[in-house]
Formats: C-alpha cells, structure tokens, sequence
C-alpha cells in the first residue's frame, strides 16, 4: 500500500535578543534634569535574555514501498553476515518475509492500485488512500503479478516454494515461536526442525530472486537521475555490498557463476560495489555477482579507480583517467587486474580496449603515470613542487 513521506519540517529558528552594546564600551550620558525638578529613577537595564529553545519535531516514519522493501534487505544482509547467532537467524527470516511482501506488492500496486486488495471487486479508493483494508498476502501478490501483469517473475522453479516455506516460519515466528514446522500436504504432513543451514541457503535464494526483481521491475519505474532513483539505487549498492559477507550466499551465487565467467576471465574485474571479480566488461560493465550496473563507463571507471584501486584523492598522481583512443570516452584505466590474473597496461570500461593513450608520459621526477602537456611530463604534485619554488 502506499506510503506517503512528507519533507521534515525545519525546527523553529532561536530567538534572537539582548541589549544593544553602547559604543565603543561606553555608558550613555545620562539625560538633563531641570533645576528644582525631582531627578527620574532611571529603569533597571534588564538582563540578556537568553534564547529561544530550539524546538524539537518528533521524528517521523516516513518509507515509500520500494524504499522500504529495500531497508529489509539491507536488515537481512546485517544480520546473515558470517556466521549468524540464532537470534540473527530469527530477524533475517522476519525481515526477509516483510521485504518479500512489500516489495512485490509494490510491483503489483504499480498495475494497479486495486490489485493488492485481498478481494479487488471490493476495493475503493478512499479505503486505499487511507490504507483502511486487507491485502493479499505475498503467494497470491506472485500469482497476481504472473497471472495479470503476465510477468515471468519467477526464473527459477523454487522460487514459489522457497517463499511459501519462508511465509511457515514467519508466521510460527510472530504466533508461537519457531522449534518445529509442518511441512506436506493433509494426509502426509510432517514436522521438521529448521536448522541454520537451511535458513542461509533459503534465504541466499530469495536475495537472489528479489534483488534481480528489483532491478528489472521497480527501478524502471522511476525516472533516471531524479531524487527518488540515486536514492534507490544507493540502497541497492549497500544491500550489494552487505551480500560479499554472506557465506551461503557467496557459495550458492558462486556454484552458479563459475561456469559462466570461465571462459570470460580476461574480460572480467574486481567490482567496485561488492569487490568480487564479477564485473563483466565486454562493452556494458555489469557485476554478474551482484547486478551492480552503470549507465557510463566513465562513472564504473571513476569508481574504480576509488574503490578498487583506492587512490581516493581527486589530487592523487596516479589516479589519471585518460580518454579512449578508440571510443574517446574518459574511461581508460592504468593497471587493470583481470580475474585471470591477466593485469593490463590500460583498459577501457566503455569500449573494453586496451589500447594505450597517444599523450601517454612518465613524470620526469617520479615517473608515475600521466598526461604530457605542452612538452612538460610531469605530475600534479611534482609540477605543484616545482612552481612553488618561484
């Protein structure tokens, strides 16, 4: 359902006051008093008084469907980091179940409003608006989103039954706690014990189902380069981030990546975002690990540079991003590590070349790498040193 964030109102400013300083430090000249007349008391100068208390509005609650969804996951990534306690167990199966929900049903909300109602022929806009119904729940939000909005939303056949099981231990979690589950049909019901394997590779596969339904069905929706889209997409970056920390995760992405990037290890490097060797550069850099995608070569290689090399200065000598020979873009990259071991002199991550740049020059006193001007082969920081002699 929809959520409606208003702007934080700004706190009221502190009043200003007190007396005005006579000048230079000196008292006023008292005033003439006519002869036989009875001198005026003259009023007390009142103390400086002291500001206004700045008043504090109370914090508000304020995340729109997709925003929120993705706060879960950033939850759920915290919490299966390296080897989770049963209590981090516990609230990654509570947010990833929440996450789940919201999300999809944003999706399905985006069809149309009436859809996440739990009997749509019944829903009204006033009850919508005041968020005053029942919805459905995730499965039917699923079938919903295949079955009306024709998506193919689910990739992989498990996907459905990985949800359902997740939906089981939600639910024992919020009404009874969680020792035992009845798995099966009517006739043939069993009870398990969940173990914390099970609930790592479960939730490793609906992280992987969610954070590519994000990506292909939600984030479109919003228009590149606004406010709502950078924030979006930098909480996509810090759900993929916390994702290099989960063991089952990296295992189970891993069993399905290696195959894949074999034969593309000399087109592949270190992603900025979630720092495995997984960013396919073949003319479109795209993380195969974690979907980390720019729109501009230029930004993944300024990225790069930062992240991955991590001359984080603007000033640091050797962070030169030069221009393509071949595609002229700002992308070229010096010393460029590849997943096969393979370092390259330059590469470029608009175009995938190699080639190496016509004003190519060694500072003369360093000989870090830089661009020859006018003659001159000399670095920033060397060619600054250099003029402040003068």
């Amino acid at each position: 359902m929809a959520d409606h964030a208003q702007d934080e109102l700004p706190g009221s400013e502190p009043a200003e006051g007190g007396r005005a300083s006579a000048a230079e430090g000196q008292p006023d000249p008292a005033p003439a008093v006519p002869e036989g007349s009875r001198a005026a008391v003259p009023s007390p100068v009142p103390a400086s008084r002291k500001p206004a208390r700045r008043r504090r509005e109370p914090v508000k609650i304020a995340f729109g469907p997709v925003e929120n969804g993705l706060d879960y996951l950033i939850s759920v990534t915290k919490h299966l980091k390296g080897d989770p306690a049963p209590r981090d167990l516990k609230y990654a199966i509570l947010h990833l179940a929440a996450a789940a929900e919201v999300l999809l049903k944003a999706r399905l909300q985006g069809e149309h409003w009436s859809l996440v109602f739990e009997k749509p022929e019944t829903a009204t806009r006033e009850s919508f608006d005041n968020a005053d119904f029942r919805s459905c729940g995730s499965i039917e939000a699923l079938d919903r989103l295949q079955r009306l909005a024709q998506l193919d939303v689910v990739k992989k056949g498990s996907t459905k039954d990985d949800l359902q099981r997740l939906i089981k231990w939600r639910n024992a979690l919020q009404h009874y706690g969680l020792t035992t589950y009845t798995e099966g049909e009517k006739d043939s019901k069993t009870r398990k014990t969940i173990y914390a394997p099970a609930v790592e590779k479960l939730a490793a596969n609906l992280l992987d189902f969610l954070l590519t339904f994000v990506r292909d069905e939600l984030l479109p929706s919003k228009p590149r380069g606004s406010s709502q889209h950078l924030r979006l997409h930098e909480e996509m970056r810090e759900v993929s981030r916390g994702l290099s920390d989960i063991n089952m995760y990296l295992k189970i992405r891993w069993s399905g990546l290696r195959a894949e990037l074999e034969p593309l290890k000399d087109q592949t490097v270190q992603c900025p975002t979630c720092q495995e060797f997984a960013l396919l550069c073949n003319g479109k850099a795209e993380c195969q690990f974690c979907g980390m995608s720019e729109e501009t070569g230029e930004r993944v290689a300024d990225e790069y540079v930062d992240l991955v090399q991590e001359f984080i200065s603007l000033s640091d000598p050797r962070r030169v991003i030069h221009p393509c020979p071949e595609c002229e873009a700002f992308s070229l990259v010096a010393d460029v590590e590849f997943a096969s071991g393979r370092r390259a002199e330059y590469f470029c991550f608009t175009c995938g070349g190699e080639s190496v740049p016509a004003n190519l020059a060694y500072c003369d006193v360093c000989g870090i790498p830089t661009e020859a001007k006018d003659g001159l082969s000399l670095c920033p920081d060397c060619l600054d040193a250099r003029l402040a002699r003068f």
